[in-house]
């Protein structure tokens, strides 16, 4: 089977969990005996050296832009490249940085797959919070969009709209003026996800939270990723984790990017005079980083590399995962899971699907939640959870039987 990955707004090498996940799931479908291409962007100008080819397109538009761009001219670009390669397969992944009316160009020459690992079809900002970090999940069909997005921040051109952000800053005001086309382009994605073959959601939270927008479509699945993490081989490598006796401090560990949507005012929260360490691992806000350090108990490790995963993980006993929007699938879940770590989180999208009473605690972000969390951790409560699971946390799915899911849904269709 030809088969045509799509991944732009990153280099295909970026060390970031969609391109990992492309990376490795491309892999596997090479293994399995099948022709992988994947159209990526943003090329860093490194050598590339892959099992499946590869194929860079320099966009127009820059990734995390917050304009609504029906078309443009990479539509004739990407037109050009899908003909040329006559995928029977195209499964789209990420396009942050390409018009929604690439989908139809896709649709045109071959089936194409939707995986739905962000909020980008639904909101500009991606993550479901608003211009003040509210939580959002019904714009009005990208209406309130229009007062969300200023003018100046929907303006693609770097230096031209970084000019006028900040003009608006100088003079004190919120937004010099609302910006526009975000229904339309709203409406034309509901309509291209219903032609779509099919739509992959990658936890039930992300599917709720798109059919509620109107987009659907007959061929929906929810289908949680693998990860390589699963493997036997990495999860043998940990070992037998020890009990942890009463009185013990308790390493607690964050790893990714501390900054206020992941959670980093509920971690603050968390830390402050706890009688247990609190270890960060990745980027950090630096307001965070400077408040903790007058907390004595919670170590900045810094930004670490792939090859330190390990030695992290061996070095935590409860993982931490904060988000405070409807974050879809967290990697860093599997990677805790898979190293035999037990998990405090937010009930926040995807999470419930993989965090149960078996391996971690869940709760809502709220202050009274909070402070029950809290009041659970600095208890004999949390030695007695940990010791009562440590040892027995079952894997995750991985890359190979997500590979087998993958190829039925592409027979189906």
């Amino acid at each position: 089977m030809k088969i045509l990955q799509i991944s732009t707004g990153y280099d295909i090498s970026f060390n970031g969990g969609i391109t990992n996940y492309v990376r490795n799931i491309s892999n596997e479908l090479i293994e399995g005996g099948h022709d992988v291409t994947v159209l990526y962007s943003q090329d860093n100008g490194q050598k590339k050296d892959y099992k499946f080819e590869i194929i860079n397109i320099e966009t127009i538009l820059r990734p995390f832009h917050l304009s609504s761009v029906i078309t443009n001219n990479d539509c004739q670009k990407i037109d050009e490249i899908v003909r040329n390669l006559n995928p029977d397969i195209i499964h789209v992944h990420m396009m942050i940085d390409l018009p929604i009316d690439v989908l139809a160009i896709f649709k045109k020459y071959s089936k194409v797959v939707v995986s739905l690992h962000d909020y980008s079809y639904v909101c500009n900002r991606i993550i479901l919070l608003d211009r003040n970090g509210k939580n959002c999940l019904n714009s009005d069909e990208n209406r309130r969009c229009n007062t969300c997005i200023s003018l100046e921040e929907s303006i693609d051109n770097r230096i031209f709209g970084g000019s006028l952000r900040r003009f608006a800053k100088g003079i004190n005001v919120d937004k010099l003026a609302n910006s526009s086309n975000h229904y339309e382009k709203f409406k034309v994605g509901q309509k291209l996800f219903s032609e779509m073959d099919s739509i992959i959601a990658v936890s039930n939270r992300v599917k709720d939270i798109y059919i509620s927008n109107g987009f659907v479509n007959n061929q929906f699945y929810v289908n949680h990723i693998g990860n390589y993490t699963a493997e036997k081989e990495f999860r043998d490598s940990f070992g037998i984790r020890k009990n942890i006796n009463y009185g013990e401090r308790i390493k607690f560990g964050f790893i990714g990017n501390l900054n206020y949507h992941k959670g980093s005012e509920v971690f603050l929260k968390l830390a402050k005079d706890s009688k247990h360490e609190f270890h960060i691992y990745g980027g950090i806000d630096p307001a965070v980083n400077e408040e903790i350090r007058t907390m004595k108990n919670v170590f900045y490790h810094g930004k670490y590399t792939h090859d330190q995963l390990k030695d992290i993980l061996k070095n935590v006993d409860f993982g931490l995962v904060l988000p405070i929007w409807e974050d879809n699938a967290p990697q860093v879940i599997f990677e805790f899971l898979n190293s035999g770590i037990p998990i405090i989180g937010t009930r926040m999208g995807g999470l419930p699907d993989f965090i149960n009473e078996s391996n971690g605690v869940l709760f809502e972000n709220m202050e009274e939640e909070i402070i029950k969390i809290k009041s659970f951790i600095e208890s004999n409560a949390v030695f007695n959870f940990y010791n009562s699971v440590i040892n027995s946390i079952k894997g995750t799915k991985t890359a190979g039987e997500h590979m087998k899911d993958l190829l039925e849904i592409y027979e189906k269709i």
